[in-house]
């Protein structure tokens, strides 16, 4: 069962890491055809703007869920730097709760707006204004599902922290 659900894991894993590398490219390369169309052509891209925003903030979002899975998320350890730890263990135990209420609050919340923004198109692409919404949803959902998952394992001892490295116990 543990390696089926591995395998699905990591078959979830590529695949997102192939939407993220596909935004990436149609980013970079519609931002770049956009500046030689304006700069050389005198006729920028309507649309290159609005792709891009929309694939940028859907690589933070999808990329957000990889690094909430590896722990690797910003944080500020100074305040519990100056504890034991086994405290800092349970301070990141809370936090990890919090970050998992937090975005489970704003998926749902952001599936209201995607809800409320069906029949509202994108001044340049006319695509549904869902559609950037649910991203960000999915997002916001894949970092609830991991801190929660994190929690477990951190819990369980299948993933510690030793001397500022991660080891997963699982690997």
């Amino acid at each position: 069962m543990l390696a089926q659900l591995k395998k699905l894991t990591e078959l979830i894993n590529k695949l997102l890491m192939g939407v993220i590398v596909v935004l990436f490219l149609l980013m970079f390369g519609i931002t770049n055809l956009n500046v030689i169309m304006r700069y050389f052509f005198n006729s920028p891209i309507v649309i290159s703007v609005e792709m891009g925003r929309y694939c940028f903030v859907s690589l933070i979002f999808l990329g957000a869920i990889f690094t909430t899975k590896e722990d690797k998320h910003i944080h500020v350890d100074f305040f519990t730097g100056l504890f034991p730890e086994a405290v800092q263990n349970v301070i990141e135990q809370i936090g990890r709760i919090f970050m998992g209420i937090f975005f489970a609050i704003v998926t749902y919340e952001t599936c209201r707006m995607a809800i409320a923004n069906v029949n509202i198109k994108s001044s340049a692409m006319q695509i549904p204004m869902a559609v950037p919404y649910f991203i960000m949803a999915f997002g916001c959902a894949g970092i609830t599902l991991e801190s929660l998952i994190n929690f477990v394992l951190y819990a369980k001892g299948l993933k510690k922290k030793n001397k500022n490295t991660e080891e997963d116990l699982l690997s």
